[in-house]
């Protein structure tokens, strides 16, 4: 069972599982991603870091092929109380929940933002660039309510722990060079996901399955690429995803440990890959 660290994080799980009920019908088109899925590839080792796991939404990808023509997702969503805002696929409701809906680039049509979902709509999902390795890399998973004495749960696929490192790496690297859509900058967060996936999961586990996405069509192109950034951002004491680790435990962690820790852990994998 995953520890509970702030009220934050048990009312996002809660937001995703009432997410998946309300998607009913098109569950099985659903692939949790973002650090709800990472931290069900971490949790056995939440205890030996020195920040908790936290997260304020619940981040789902869309597998377009397997959606159901109906309900409208954002009608079964609206179900679930959650309101479509002013950008596509990023629901919230008036407990401060958000749930986001998102679309491989890859498999997501044409246009900027909006995936294109015919009898959907160009709203109700938003497009993302990275997040191709999680059609080919996914398992079935139980996901449980972090209510203490709670017995809610789902059965959801849960992206695989490279496909998570390719869409952190584009996130992380598209923000630290500024061809981020948003034009925000690359969160200190998300490199401590990076890390917590390094730390967590075997690399040769994980160069196994990078190797996979490498071979399939719809995620080689991304999964090289994310390699490419991978080494430039974590590879060097200096890179920015080495520097964004050590600010996110700064007072907590001594820093040359923790750019120490974070380079080997990179260069391991690395090293992993290329075998």
């Amino acid at each position: 069972m995953e520890a509970i660290h702030d009220e934050g994080r048990v009312e996002a799980r809660e937001a995703l599982l009432d997410a998946v009920e309300a998607l009913g019908r098109h569950a099985d088109a659903a692939i949790l991603v973002g650090a709800q899925a990472i931290y069900v590839h971490t949790e056995s080792q939440e205890a030996s870091f020195a920040v908790s796991p936290f997260t304020y939404d619940a981040d789902i990808a869309l597998d377009p092929d397997l959606l159901e023509s109906s309900p409208a997702l954002a009608e079964a969503m609206e179900g679930a109380g959650f309101t479509l805002g002013d950008q596509p696929g990023l629901y919230r409701r008036g407990d401060r929940s958000q749930v986001d809906l998102l679309v491989p680039e890859a498999v997501s049509g044409p246009g900027r933002r909006g995936a294109r979902l015919g009898p959907h709509g160009n709203r109700a999902a938003m497009k993302v660039h990275g997040l191709e390795g999680v059609l080919v890399s996914h398992t079935r998973r139980a996901i449980r309510s972090l209510f203490p004495g709670a017995d809610r749960s789902c059965i959801l696929k849960v992206a695989g722990p490279a496909a998570l490192l390719v869409s952190k790496v584009h996130k992380i690297g598209e923000r630290a060079s500024g061809s981020s859509p948003q034009r925000r900058e690359p969160l200190p967060k998300d490199a401590f996901d990076v890390y917590r996936l390094l730390r967590a999961v075997d690399a040769a586990r994980m160069a196994s399955e990078l190797g996979l996405l490498l071979a399939h069509e719809v995620s080689r192109q991304v999964t090289s690429d994310a390699l490419a950034m991978f080494e430039r951002l974590f590879g060097t004491r200096s890179g920015v995803g080495t520097e964004l680790v050590v600010q996110h435990v700064l007072g907590l962690e001594d820093p040359d440990f923790m750019a120490e820790s974070s380079v080997a852990l990179c260069q391991e994998l690395l090293e992993a890959v290329s075998q």
